[in-house]
């Protein structure tokens, strides 16, 4: 261990620097509709009381791509966003950035500085306890302790502790070769503007990001030592709560894996309590469910925070719970929520209650639904039908679209024109002004589906004088994508959404770190390991009881409760299309 402590004090005196004044760069903030500072990135998920019980599920951000799996059109909103945010009109360039003095961190070394106290930790458990065991005088060793000797692929504690102090040795290595590469030129051989391109000046940013990213391996118990063979995972100290993400790391939806990851990691480093383990384990979309959950559970975890897709949740919640190991499943499925496992999904149910719940309180009673023959149509125009009849109300009509319907323009014409009741004009007629035009079929519209059905019907119904003008459209989270915002016939529409007033602060904590856009599914994995730093803080006995008694959270995926029954109640707001963005027309609220 002595070569890792000479190496830690690199980084503590990185840490001195930045307690002397040396900040993190992060993105500047941009101040928008419903932004909220209030808190910081270490209290992001207090506990919240009661409050409204309007709510909806969230929507995907824009240029979303489905996953490939079955569960896509249900998981409505786990897709990430990769758009560029554009400059506003009117708005001045922002004022250059001074260039960093040569003796300066960059942001990402700052961060590898600030992470000294956690890796050091990492460290510690990652080296095997030499300490020997209270039986070891009666001759029997521990099943899991280490062997040498000749022929013995298993590495000695001395060996597995010089491997841990390398990979500390690693991270700190690139952070010091980024500062030793900051060249200078010479004055006296300074290149003019027509000579070679020059060096560039500042630290080698692939070095300090893989710095980065070998530090967050650590914390999160991803090195590649426990990868090696003969590499034993230390047993779980008591005072510990381990986490298992189980997540697809592999296959065609590794890339929602990523982002999953990436948020659970950056709670661990916010929050920044070292009594909670990360370790990550691969479901591959679903074929690896139940390996993974058999892994979490030789991991000895105390909780299990995944899978996405409800099959992998259904396979892998049934080995979890031969040990009672709770889920916090990333699933917006209720078809799959149980008392053991919980949904984190933005249900789309609950869309359906606060559109229905707008509709209705704007004096808007003649109801219509437009669904799509899918599993997701399906679902939403259940459900629809389903709190009407609660309500005592009837649709005015209910259209179901096949896919045969939808791929024919006749088809898809006379399906259209019977919903909204258009009688075309008679051949010596001309058709009647706007305003001569008598009264539409109904008041609103639901649409039961998801984006391309949108984008398929709503221009045909505007044809057949049911515009968004003289009928409210209602949409699902699926409609904050920027062909559906550019669409004329859904200016005016409104659609349920997640809340965006904690978008800045998590954008610029993100980006602080990595070169991308973060999308719904990092939040949804952040606070859920925030979730569990704030409970597991108590050493619950039962995490089930201690889960649900509490009176709500509140992150950056906006405040929810975990119910009994095993979903959830989240609070959403209601966004409106104008000019092909969306604006908020009504905040979350607050609490739950």
């Amino acid at each position: 261990m002595t070569s890792i402590t000479r190496q830690f004090r690199l980084l503590a005196g990185l840490l001195f620097l930045t307690a002397c004044g040396v900040a993190v760069e992060q993105a500047p903030q941009t101040s928008g509709t419903g932004s909220d500072t209030r808190t910081d990135a270490g209290s992001q998920l207090a506990a919240g009381g009661t409050g409204s019980a309007e709510m909806n599920a969230a929507a995907p951000d824009a240029d979303a791509t489905p996953p490939s799996d079955s569960d896509g059109l249900i998981i409505d909103n786990i897709i990430a966003s990769h758009g560029k945010t554009e400059t506003e009109p009117g708005v001045a360039d922002p004022a250059p950035v001074p260039a960093p003095t040569e003796d300066s961190l960059s942001s990402t070394e700052t961060v590898l500085a600030m992470l000294a106290p956690v890796i050091a930790d990492s460290a510690k458990r990652l080296a095997p306890d030499t300490t020997p065991d209270a039986k070891s005088d009666t001759g029997t060793k521990d099943d899991a302790a280490p062997k040498s000797g000749p022929g013995s692929d298993t590495k000695t504690a001395t060996e597995t502790g010089a491997a841990a102090g390398k990979a500390v040795g690693d991270i700190i290595w690139n952070l010091e070769s980024a500062q030793k590469d900051k060249t200078v030129p010479d004055s006296d051989t300074a290149q003019t503007p027509g000579d070679a391109e020059a060096e560039p000046v500042g630290p080698d940013e692939s070095l300090a990001s893989d710095a980065l990213e070998a530090a967050f391996a650590m914390i999160a118990n991803r090195n590649p030592l426990a990868a090696q063979q003969g590499f034993t995972l230390p047993r779980k100290p008591v005072a510990v709560t381990r986490v298992g993400l189980l997540i697809p790391t592999s296959g065609a939806n590794a890339q929602f894996g990523m982002e999953l990851q990436r948020g659970a990691e950056l709670a661990l480093f916010s929050m920044g309590d070292t009594s909670i383990e990360l370790l990550v384990f691969d479901t591959a979309g679903g074929p690896r469910s139940e390996e993974a959950a058999r892994a979490a559970l030789a991991a000895e975890v105390d909780i299990i925070v995944g899978p996405l897709f409800s099959r992998s949740v259904v396979a892998a919640r049934a080995i979890a719970g031969t040990r009672n190991v709770p889920m916090l499943s990333l699933s917006n499925n209720l078809d799959v929520a149980d008392r053991t496992s919980w949904l984190l999904g933005y249900m789309p149910e609950q869309q359906i209650e606060l559109l229905l719940g707008h509709a209705l309180t704007a004096g808007h009673t003649k109801i219509a639904i437009l669904a799509e023959d899918s599993p997701f149509g399906r679902r939403l125009s259940a459900h629809a039908l389903r709190r009407l009849k609660q309500l005592g109300m009837t649709p005015e009509v209910v259209q179901t679209l096949s896919p045969a319907q939808l791929a024919s323009e006749d088809q898809l014409k006379t399906a259209i024109q019977t919903f909204t009741g258009y009688e075309p004009p008679a051949k010596d007629e001309e058709a009647p002004a706007f305003a001569d035009l008598p009264p539409p079929r109904f008041e609103a519209v639901v649409f039961a589906g998801g984006a391309e059905f949108a984008l398929r019907t709503a221009p045909l119904l505007a044809y057949y004088d049911a515009d968004s003008e003289r009928v409210l459209y209602l949409g699902n989270a699926q409609w904050n994508q920027r062909r559906l915002l550019m669409e004329p016939s859904l200016h005016g529409a409104l659609f349920a959404s997640r809340p965006t007033d904690q978008d800045d602060k998590f954008n610029s904590l993100w980006t602080g770190i990595w070169d991308s856009r973060p999308g719904s599914l990092a939040r949804l994995s952040f606070d859920a390991m925030a979730m569990i730093t704030v409970v597991g803080k108590n050493r619950p006995q039962r995490w089930q009881s201690s889960l649900v008694a509490n009176s709500g959270f509140n992150g950056f995926s906006g405040a929810y409760r975990l119910l009994p029954d095993g979903s959830n109640r989240r609070a959403f707001e209601l966004r409106q299309i104008e000019a092909g963005v969306s604006i908020l027309f009504r905040a979350a609220p607050e609490k739950i």
